[in-house]
């Protein structure tokens, strides 16, 4: 805060940015600096702060189980939700795409065989819980779907945080396309 920073952006993602939601909040910095958290507005990142994670915060996050309201999210969070005892997080989200791209993968590639199994993924795409599809990029096998970017604040319904101002980015807004990959590659 001694440097006056325009923002703080913090680039570790995951869990241990519980942490640093407890510090931005403790330290007072979060109501003095603009800062982003790739996980700020994570539910599994959330939890453990309840109503006392900090409010302010910019995050963004590939799901969120109360966001879009789209009778396929509410499906799957209810699934969920039934059979853990909690709403999903990201962690379960990656989970069932990669569930669905190995199930349909194995489907197109006819075989378990290796290199069918990589051709067949290559632009394969797969029902997303959230509604409507994710592909898999043939050029660099890399899933493609919407990130979410919100600030946190506290959820008047529920007894925790949650993202706020959600602003859906597609994934072609956040991730470089194939042309750039191939010439980043020199290819």
């Amino acid at each position: 805060m001694g440097a006056k920073p325009d923002a703080v952006i913090f680039c570790t993602g995951g869990a241990s940015m519980t942490n640093a939601l407890k510090a931005l909040k403790a330290t007072g910095m979060v109501a003095k600096i603009p800062s982003w958290i790739h996980t700020a507005i994570d539910h599994a990142v959330l939890k453990p702060l309840a109503a006392e994670a900090p409010e302010g915060v910019m995050g963004t996050i590939q799901y969120l189980f109360y966001y879009p309201e789209t009778p396929e999210n509410k499906a799957f969070v209810d699934s969920f939700q039934k059979a853990y005892g909690n709403p999903p997080g990201f962690p379960a989200f990656d989970a069932y795409l990669t569930a669905q791209f190995i199930a349909e993968g194995f489907k197109k590639a006819g075989a378990i065989d290796r290199e069918k199994f990589i051709d067949a993924l290559e632009g394969l795409k797969v029902k997303n819980p959230v509604g409507g599809l994710v592909e898999m990029r043939a050029c660099d096998h890399q899933a493609v779907y919407p990130m979410y970017f919100g600030v946190t604040k506290k959820d008047p319904k529920n007894n925790f945080v949650i993202a706020n101002d959600i602003v859906t980015l597609s994934g072609n807004e956040v991730m470089p396309t194939c042309d750039e990959i191939q010439k980043a590659r020199g290819k």
